[in-house]
């Protein structure tokens, strides 16, 4: 069994601003991107701080209302909030991935191992799952904010990676319970890419 130990990536910044959350061993290649103050990136290796960039992320839009059913992504270029990007080894094995991301996400609806203040809805997207945070106002159901965890395969330019997307009319707001869901997001990364290893 692994502990988990939660440390400040920099110096610099304080613990409100910042925070890497390592569990096990992490492949000396893999690359974390954290978002900070959903303004800038800072990127992270296992041996600290080595660069700050601005983001902004074309993502999936309009959540879809059917359950069953894949929610189709539009290519006009919507600003969400950049989570996290992961680069994944290159014989990872996207399709087995995603399918191993798919349930991470179900079992978090499930709540019994991660209890949420908020209730969740999980689609499955092009390429990954969307977390919707359930509204209830009215007697209707309203998705105000969701987060998209995409993996796109490798190109000629770059390996495969891992990217975590907040989006939404509230998308600059965090809601409650996101730094649980990211907590134990980067957990089930690590695993998936131990178990999607071809």
């Amino acid at each position: 069994m692994m502990a988990c130990a939660i440390r400040p990536a920099h110096p610099a910044l304080t613990g409100s601003d910042l925070k890497m959350f390592s569990h096990g061993p992490i492949f000396s290649s893999t690359l974390f991107i954290f978002n900070i103050n959903n303004k800038q990136s800072v990127t992270l290796t296992q041996s600290g701080l080595f660069s700050r960039r601005k983001l902004t992320t074309p993502v999936a839009n309009k959540y879809s209302q059917q359950n069953d059913s894949i929610v189709s992504s539009s290519d006009d270029n919507e600003d969400g909030v950049s989570l996290g990007t992961m680069k994944l080894p290159s014989n990872t094995d996207i399709q087995r991935f995603d399918s191993l991301l798919f349930q991470w996400a179900n079992s978090l609806c499930q709540g019994a191992n991660l209890p949420l203040p908020m209730p969740l809805k999980v689609d499955k997207i092009p390429n990954g799952a969307r977390l919707g945070f359930i509204t209830i106002g009215d007697g209707e159901t309203e998705v105000l904010v969701y987060i998209d965890c995409l993996v796109f395969p490798a190109t000629s330019d770059s390996g495969p990676t891992f990217r975590a997307i907040r989006n939404g009319p509230l998308k600059d707001k965090p809601p409650p319970g996101e730094p649980r869901i990211m907590r134990s997001l980067l957990q089930a990364l690590q695993k998936s890419v131990e178990i999607a290893r071809v």
